[in-house]
């Protein structure tokens, strides 16, 4: 994919009740979490990266070919995010977007140019990674955002909803590591790796790598 056809959605509207804190402001590198996301998701060629906060709270971002917005209605969970990202996405012209959460400090730009071209015909490309399906690290096509409208006025809150009415590829670990740029900047796939809690956000700190790391 090339600047011109994927974007990338970044939600960071989640309630960080578990870390006790605002995730998306965490200490990163030089700057947030949401900064190297951003970051990340530019290095990847992807554009525009759409930053979608709580409803009510856009979130601000230091950097050129953003769009900051948020979501419509507080509490429905991350199909909203999903939704309000898509559809941005879409009526920026984009076909597709590589869609994740702010808490990924290990993600980088090899990880998402292989899940972007891991596509194909398919309306979502879901790693299934290290025992979970990745919904909030996987590319979808930016027309789900009105389907996923839809499901959220019918009552749907899961991502597994919109998966259920959508055309799915799973991508295990082997379909991943066959990039040969991706098995050898992530062998283990932490691209992955979220961080819910202080202990876990104090253990990839002690991890933590150059920012110009896996590129």
């Amino acid at each position: 994919m090339s600047e011109t056809t994927a974007a990338a959605v970044v939600l960071a509207g989640g309630r960080s009740s578990r870390m006790g804190r605002d995730k998306a402001t965490l200490s990163w590198g030089d700057g947030t979490l949401l900064d190297h996301v951003v970051a990340v998701a530019r290095r990847a060629g992807c554009g525009p990266v759409v930053v979608v906060g709580a409803a009510g709270f856009p979130r601000p971002v230091d950097a050129e070919g953003f769009l900051a917005v948020t979501d419509d209605e507080p509490g429905r969970g991350p199909l909203q995010g999903i939704a309000t990202g898509l559809t941005t996405a879409g009526d920026a012209g984009r076909e597709v977007a590589f869609l994740c959460s702010v808490d990924l400090p290990r993600l980088h730009p090899a990880y998402v140019t292989a899940v972007l071209g891991a596509l194909g015909d398919a309306e979502v490309a879901l790693p299934v990674l290290h025992g979970h399906r990745q919904p909030l690290a996987a590319v979808y096509r930016t027309a789900l955002g009105p389907r996923a409208t839809a499901l959220l006025a019918a009552g749907a809150r899961r991502p597994a909803d919109l998966f259920a009415v959508s055309d799915v590829r799973e991508l295990t670990a082997a379909d991943l590591l066959a990039d040969p740029a991706l098995a050898a900047a992530d062998p283990r796939l932490d691209a992955v790796a979220d961080v819910d809690t202080p202990e876990e956000y104090a253990a990839a700190r002690s991890r933590e790598e150059p920012d110009d790391a896996a590129t």
